[in-house]
């Protein structure tokens, strides 16, 4: 019985682990264990050639005669590999696409999560200030759904209508209907 309990549990787990990526399993494989970005980005020539999985929050999309260049503030990946808050972000990465991807679709603050190759790193300017960024080209993107906000009606009260007595009222005085 304890076997049998075991590999259930084995077969779930994988199940469960392998469903909740955005990334294909594929480059999941070929792609380095995770590792703190200000690391990634301070010893980036260690890493060249290698994949990496990041994420974070579009800052600004370019589009060039033959690729697309993101901006993105990095964030620490969840569970699902969806970007954490932007309160925890380490620093900034450059994403290389090749081919035309729409700045309308690919706009500022949306969440992305990308699977790329390190190929170096760059010193841009913001404002006054160098900031070094982190260069990969793309192996794959994934861009997530704007977040749909819940909003409940501001109006609504549950306990507006006397709860036992509400249906007995349009029962017995008619002009309520």
């Amino acid at each position: 019985m304890n076997i049998l309990r075991t590999a259930l549990l084995a077969i779930l787990i994988t199940v469960f682990t392998g469903s909740c990526s955005v990334i294909s399993q594929q480059i999941r494989t070929d792609a380095i264990p995770p590792i703190d970005f200000k690391i990634l980005l301070q010893e980036s020539d260690k890493y060249l050639g290698n994949t990496v999985i990041l994420g974070g929050y579009i800052l600004e999309t370019n589009n060039l005669t033959d690729q697309t260049i993101i901006r993105v503030l990095q964030a620490p990946l969840g569970f699902t590999e969806e970007p954490k808050s932007k309160d925890y972000s380490e620093g900034r990465f450059i994403i290389s696409q090749k081919g035309f991807l729409d700045p309308e679709i690919y706009s500022k603050d949306r969440k992305i999560t990308v699977a790329g190759t390190v190929i170096g790193s760059v010193i841009e300017k913001i404002n006054d200030f160098s900031h070094p960024y982190l260069k990969i080209q793309s192996r794959e993107i994934y861009l997530w759904p704007e977040d749909q906000g819940y909003y409940p009606d501001p109006y609504y009260e549950p306990w507006f209508y006397p709860y036992p007595y509400y249906w007995y009222r349009y029962r017995h005085y008619p002009y309520y209907w």
